[in-house]
């Protein structure tokens, strides 16, 4: 069995980003903000712009529900090094069949 035929068709892939100061940014406390959904990550991405002073770190996943990711987001945005955490979800695709 494949990760497409575990995942729900039609479910929409969703990231969470959190931004935090240049330098401070921290990777692990994230990580074990995401608890169980750790292991449902697609894809992670830590963008540094040394030109506007941030660091981010952007983690994909495509089958936590919206509930849960916006109950980490929320958490995540409560620490005092956290500048910003947003939650974006894109549109579900329509569902796979003959046309």
């Amino acid at each position: 069995m494949t990760s497409q035929d575990q995942d729900p068709i039609g479910a929409a892939p969703s990231s969470l980003t959190v931004r935090a100061a240049a330098g401070q940014l921290r990777i692990i406390p994230v990580w074990q903000a995401l608890g169980q959904h750790a292991a449902h990550a697609k894809r992670i991405r830590v963008h540094c712009s040394r030109k506007q002073d941030f660091f981010e770190m952007t983690v994909t996943f495509e089958s936590v529900s919206p509930t849960a990711l916006t109950d980490i987001t929320r958490r995540l945005s409560a620490q005092p090094w956290v500048v910003a955490a947003s939650l974006h979800t894109a549109p579900a695709s329509p569902p796979r069949g003959d046309s």
